[in-house]
């Protein structure tokens, strides 16, 4: 009798083991198990089908093959390890659960309003001054010359305004030589403009005597005197 009933218990526990379940792909060893695989089994199961699946499936993969090693080693008789483990794949897997998209890319920053372009430096340039025969207001071919000069480089610089400062020799009545200078200064507005440059830009005035700028006391001197000097404004 009691041979029999050893038997009986020996088919029970073949029966049983022979439809033992497994989780993680891991066969059971015994009828029980701790609460913790089944939560596990939840949580890795209930991240799968959450939103946050398709934002962080390296989370789940992460959390199904540390749940895989917690029963290995649960069956190793390291309970505590394994308990550890498992917890830690149900953090990964309520992780995933709470995954977002990630944020949509910031706009490019505005382009920074460019600067107004800023004219070209102006090259540094220079007038002559052109010179006059004793008592005359006419050009000479030689202050042509230069007057053809100062034109090509008020056509290059439109920008250039020029004062045309007329100016005499002592000799003769002060008042003449004013109008003289002023007839002078006349002279190459005149030629000036017949080459194209706006009369806003060509001022004239008379200094006469005023302003030599050698001795009146020689011929020399009085020659370079017999002038119009042209003064660049702007």
């Amino acid at each position: 009798m009691r041979k029999n009933s050893v038997l009986v218990v020996l088919v029970l526990l073949m029966g049983i083991s022979g439809c033992a379940k497994s989780h993680f792909g891991v066969a059971d060893k015994a009828v029980l198990l701790p609460p913790d695989v089944s939560q596990t089994e939840e949580a890795i199961a209930s991240a799968k089908q959450s939103d946050g699946a398709k934002y962080c499936p390296e989370k789940i993969t992460q959390a199904e093959a540390m749940a895989t090693e917690a029963m290995n080693i649960y069956w190793g008789c390291q309970t505590d390890k394994a308990l550890g483990m498992l917890s830690d794949a149900r953090n990964l897997a309520n992780e995933a659960k709470a995954c977002q998209p990630p944020p949509a890319p910031a706009p490019p920053p505005a382009p920074a309003p460019m600067a107004p372009p800023q004219p070209p430096a102006r090259q540094p340039i220079s007038f002559h001054s052109v010179y006059f025969n004793f008592d005359s207001a006419d050009l000479t071919d030689s202050a042509r010359e230069e007057l053809d000069r100062a034109a090509k480089i008020m056509v290059d610089n439109p920008e250039v305004v020029l004062e045309l400062q007329g100016h005499t020799c002592d000799l003769g009545a002060k008042a003449y030589n004013q109008k003289l200078g002023e007839r002078r200064a006349e002279s190459v507005f005149g030629y000036l403009t017949s080459k194209g440059i706006s009369a806003d830009r060509l001022k004239t005035v008379s200094f006469g005597v005023e302003n030599p700028v050698a001795p009146n006391t020689t011929k020399e001197g009085r020659a370079k005197n017999r002038r119009v000097d042209m003064v660049l404004l702007k």
